[in-house]
């Protein structure tokens, strides 16, 4: 395994700082068309290195991307998105998805490099794995892969637009025509595309959000929370 990237662009492409991440919680918007403006090699490479960084449980890491970018291609992922324009219009669309099986072939050199460099016993890192292993397998594949998955997901989203770039996270999608077009083994378990680009004008409106108080609890479920 690699160590955390360093070589990513520190401002956005036309030389405009990152946007903080307070910026890109509030501003960050479901692109519903996208121009064809490229996203150049840098930003994207940065990108799925960001999403690499995310956290996973026992820092397994289960989750796999597919870069499509060629325009046929894209077009051939829209057909099994249910005929979604953005998904062909994208000048990038990342098909997200987990591996039921692969993981567990990982979790040794996983908890092996995690010890030596640090966050384990030597001594013992057989003996975690094992335990490690054995504790998810109590829980559905299909839950555990869709949980971290989906935190990648979300961190690539945030970066991308921090970068001043657009995404449209897609959840309608056949899977097992995901599966069937881009030869995606068995045991994947497609969780989500992503399309990434510029959006089209004009931009989708804020369409607002839950006050915390209809959320959020105080201590158990019922109890009030004080929002003052």
């Amino acid at each position: 395994m690699k160590d955390k990237p360093t070589n990513f662009p520190t401002t956005q492409p036309d030389g405009e700082p990152l946007k903080p991440i307070t910026q890109v919680l509030l501003e960050r918007r479901a692109t519903m068309h996208f121009t064809d403006e490229e996203v150049p090699e840098e930003y994207l490479n940065a990108i799925l290195n960001f999403g690499g960084q995310a956290p996973s449980g026992y820092n397994l890491q289960p989750w796999r991307f597919i870069v499509v970018r060629d325009a046929e291609n894209r077009k051939r992922l829209q057909k099994v998105a249910y005929n979604q324009p953005k998904v062909a219009e994208a000048p990038v669309v990342l098909i997200c998805f987990g591996m039921k099986e692969e993981w567990k072939e990982r979790a040794g050199e996983v908890f092996r490099e995690g010890a030596e460099r640090g966050a384990g016993d030597v001594a013992t890192w057989q003996q975690a794995r094992d335990s490690a292993v054995q504790a998810l397998s109590a829980i559905p594949a299909q839950t555990w892969l869709n949980r971290h998955t989906m935190i990648a997901v979300t961190t690539m989203m945030l970066v991308t637009e921090a970068y001043g770039f657009d995404t449209a996270p897609v959840e309608g999608f056949d899977p097992a025509g995901v599966k069937r077009e881009f030869k995606l083994p068995d045991e994947a378990e497609v969780c989500a595309l992503l399309a990434i680009g510029r959006a089209a004008q004009p931009d989708k409106v804020y369409a607002g959000r839950f006050e915390l108080d209809r959320i959020v609890y105080s201590e158990r479920y019922g109890e009030k929370w004080k929002n003052e």
